[in-house]
């Protein structure tokens, strides 16, 4: 019985993942929406469901201190509990920067962020983001190291769009500073989307094999 209530207890806590995961997909395949086709709704429900990722990772983190202090967790078990704070944590962050990207929407509504200039470029940013995103998930779902290990490489599609996007407004952008601003900040927000998403594969390679690679 003992050991039935841990594993719910670790099952639990791999599912709360799994969704805080999910969660942090649909907000920036919702931001993209928002930023790219003007999309008022989708933005706006990109801020409202962020309270569901602010709530799981307080869930997460309330549920760890339990679980090290009565089942004094080792080994695997023990990696997944500490790995759990830390992927909430780039989880949540994830969720975050997307609703950066939706605020930005917002507040420039019912004017377009994206000029057609830089549309290709930020539209080729927000689905490598996604997919990355994907990927993560299917990381945490399967822990398959090979595939968080490929996650890195599609991390260099977005720092390289990122590169194009900034060249592009320091080459004699017509749409003026605020534009530029906009644009740089969802470039950024971007990027370190991305970066969070490598950090929770990262953190699935080290609870896989306990060492870190990527």
């Amino acid at each position: 019985m003992v050991r039935s209530g841990y594993d719910e207890q670790l099952d639990r806590l791999t599912g709360a993942l799994a969704v805080m995961s999910r969660e942090a997909t649909a907000a920036i395949r919702g931001a993209g929406t928002a930023l790219l086709d003007v999309d008022q709704e989708a933005a706006e429900s990109v801020v409202q469901n962020d309270a569901v990722l602010d709530q799981l990772r307080w869930d997460i983190e309330a549920a760890v201190p339990e679980l090290l202090a009565r089942q004094q967790p080792v080994a695997s078990d023990l990696r997944l509990v500490l790995c759990a704070i830390r992927i909430a944590g780039d989880l949540e962050r994830m969720g975050d920067l997307a609703v950066h990207i939706a605020k930005i929407v917002q507040m420039r509504y019912p004017n377009m962020v994206v000029p057609p200039p830089a549309a290709a470029v930020v539209a080729e940013m927000a689905e490598a983001a996604a997919r990355i995103a994907e990927k993560a998930s299917t990381v945490l779902a399967t822990r398959d190291p090979l595939t968080a290990m490929q996650i890195g490489l599609d991390d260099d599609e977005v720092d390289t769009a990122q590169s194009r996007l900034l060249s592009l407004l320091l080459s004699g952008w017509q749409y003026g500073v605020e534009s530029a601003i906009d644009l740089a900040l969802v470039g950024r927000y971007y990027e370190r989307y991305a970066d969070h998403a490598v950090n929770v594969a990262r953190q699935v390679v080290y609870l896989v094999t306990g060492t870190i690679r990527l």
